[in-house]
């Protein structure tokens, strides 16, 4: 088998066993959730990951906050809402249980940023570090309307840094258009705490095909010195089938499901490149 095929086949594999379903309830009876989730000002809250933790069962909201969930018979178990600029709910089943259309309101989750100051001779830099690229590809395949898996290389630096850019290439996408997510961790034991207010989203169509997308966040944002981050993305919403794919960056990565909570750490992930600038003392 060619080496690169391989790589290929074995970091799906890999994504697919984070992905494989933790409950077989039969799809009978099942019930309809449909619903809105907003913050507190009443506006819907775009690409919210919703279902039962350590569960299979999840969807994602649209870009208004619209979702549409079926629970499969038997199944009374609470509905979790996380997004990562906002506190996580939960809903009982005696809530959802009679079909009626919900709107789930989440309270701002806000993290608070550092004022810094760059210095003039602190020119920008990979904070990501390097790493081998092989001649095969990683990447998401499918509608992904109901998983929502994140992505990325995990990394150190010496120095605190202010994050000012990700680079993300594209292989290829075979979708008519999807949409990107971008976020950035702390690892903190065997927990991922979001340093970002708001995830940073790029819409890729096949004409972004071969490219490095750049994205920046909107918020000031330091990577304290000697500490552990994962810098992740993944598809929040697709138009047509297909997939999305990525040169294989041969880096300890970590692939984790929203909803389920699960991760795991691979020794592969998509070619995401992390820039900043040291933080003048």
């Amino acid at each position: 088998m060619n080496y690169a095929l391989y790589i290929k086949i074995t970091v799906l594999f890999l994504l697919s066993a984070l992905l494989s379903p933790l409950n077989l309830s039969p799809m009978l009876a099942q019930t309809a959730v449909n619903g809105h989730v907003v913050n507190e000002q009443g506006v819907g809250i775009e690409y919210v990951s919703i279902g039962i933790e350590e569960d299979s069962v999840g969807v994602i909201s649209d870009a208004q906050g619209y979702f549409s969930l079926t629970v499969p018979k038997g199944r009374r178990d609470k509905l979790s809402f996380s997004h990562v600029s906002y506190q996580t709910a939960t809903i009982p089943y005696q809530t959802y249980a009679n079909g009626e259309e919900l709107t789930v309101t989440l309270q701002d989750k806000v993290v608070e940023l550092a004022e810094v100051v760059v210095g003039k001779k602190n020119k920008p830099h990979t904070l990501s570090g390097k790493s081998w690229v092989s001649t095969g590809t990683v990447g998401f395949a499918g509608a992904h309307k109901g998983e929502d898996i994140e992505w990325g290389p995990i990394f150190q630096n010496s120095k605190d840094c202010l994050l000012t850019d990700i680079m993300v290439a594209i292989a290829m996408c075979k979708y008519e258009e999807c949409v990107l997510s971008f976020n950035c961790y702390e690892i903190i034991g065997k927990r991922l705490v979001s340093v970002l207010n708001k995830p940073v989203y790029k819409r890729v169509t096949p004409s972004d095909n071969g490219k490095q997308l750049y994205v920046s966040p909107a918020e000031t944002v330091v990577l304290k010195g000697k500490r552990k981050y994962c810098v992740t993305v993944s598809v929040v919403d697709t138009k047509g089938d297909g997939g999305l794919y990525f040169p294989a960056n041969f880096k300890s990565s970590y692939a984790r499901h929203n909803v389920k909570g699960k991760m795991k750490k691979l020794p592969a992930c998509p070619m995401i490149v992390v820039q900043g600038c040291e933080v003048k003392d």
